[in-house]
């Protein structure tokens, strides 16, 4: 089921009006995991297969038939040569799979090295990704993609304007470098141009951009380029990024979020941000947890899916958290 913004079909539902009201993905009922780009969306199925739909301009459906302008598709398409999949990841314009050998491949925009290899724009079919170990959890950004190792290492590759590759570096890379000081990663996720990391230990570190407080320090300090933690973090279960702010699912299922809040996707009252992890009121029985550009998004326990911040494009659909 999706909702909001459907310039290019992204919704899935055959049409291209934005929707505030849930409607259903047409030809898709097997689905295990869904993620949303741009301007497109995919879906991980139960036979370990991706199906796509949305833009395509910048090949990032997959299917080998994208990469012109104009090009999209209002139903399903499936991504070339991928089965066996484990685990799906979008970023604005590519799209990264983690396969069942501990494998990554990604498919999309290549501008920035993010398929690790940009010698032609786009890739509309997925392109393998070497200098990595056995990979247990992959997570896109905007334009920068990393990879957590069942070793505990984490490596990025793809932009690195903001130090988003975590290396001590600047400078893009098309090849995966190691992120300084992670050896004992359990769990990944990616913002624009951040992401963070939660260590064995409950913990979480985050490196990139910080210009919205991202990385839960004063916004002066605009980037960061190796992991600092975010303090007052206790009893983590899940970390989720969104484009200048992230949020945390606590084990006693009540929902923190810090970074940019001018649309409230914080959970607080609208202002320049949060510096320090802080409460979503209203939301104490999160099973899940996913970000947006501006707005936020959680399970329930009962099953209904409550959302808060931006509505521009109905992005928060018909439950919502009361205005601040």
């Amino acid at each position: 089921m999706c909702w909001g913004k459907n310039t290019y079909g992204q919704l899935g539902n055959g049409g291209r009006t934005d929707s505030a009201r849930l409607s259903k993905v047409r030809g898709l009922s097997d689905a295990k995991q869904v993620e949303v780009g741009r301007d497109f969306s995919c879906a991980l199925r139960k036979n370990g297969s991706i199906a796509c739909w949305g833009n395509n301009e910048d090949g990032q459906l997959g299917d080998g038939r994208g990469g012109s302008p104009g090009a999209m598709s209002l139903g399903l398409v499936t991504v070339r040569g991928l089965k066996n999949v484990r685990q799906l990841s979008l970023g604005e314009y590519h799209g990264c799979a983690l396969t069942s050998d501990a494998k990554v491949k990604c498919w999309g925009n290549a501008e920035n090295g993010q398929l690790s290899d940009d010698s032609q724009r786009v890739f509309a079919s997925p392109m393998p990704i070497d200098r990595l170990g056995p990979v247990k959890a992959v997570a896109s950004g905007g334009n920068h993609v990393c990879a957590l190792e069942t070793s505990g290492k984490v490596k990025c590759w793809g932009r690195n304007t903001e130090g988003q590759l975590g290396d001590g570096k600047s400078g893009s890379r098309i090849k995966a470098v190691e992120v300084q000081g992670i050896r004992d990663g359990v769990a990944l996720t990616s913002g624009d141009n951040h992401s963070c990391v939660r260590r064995k230990n409950g913990s979480v570190w985050c490196w990139g951009s910080n210009s919205g407080g991202q990385l839960g320090v004063k916004a002066t300090a605009k980037k960061h380029n190796t992991p600092i933690p975010v303090e007052g973090l206790q009893k983590v279960a899940q970390v989720a990024g969104g484009d200048r702010h992230n949020c945390a699912r606590l084990t006693n299922g009540r929902v923190v979020c810090w970074g940019s809040n001018d649309h409230g996707q914080t959970g607080g009252p609208i202002s320049g941000g949060r510096l320090k992890p802080g409460a979503v009121r209203g939301v104490g029985d999160a099973v899940d947890i996913s970000l947006g550009n501006g707005h936020s998004c959680a399970v329930r326990k009962s099953g209904q899916v409550t959302c808060w911040g931006s509505n521009e494009h109905a992005a928060l659909g018909p439950h919502r958290l009361a205005s601040r």
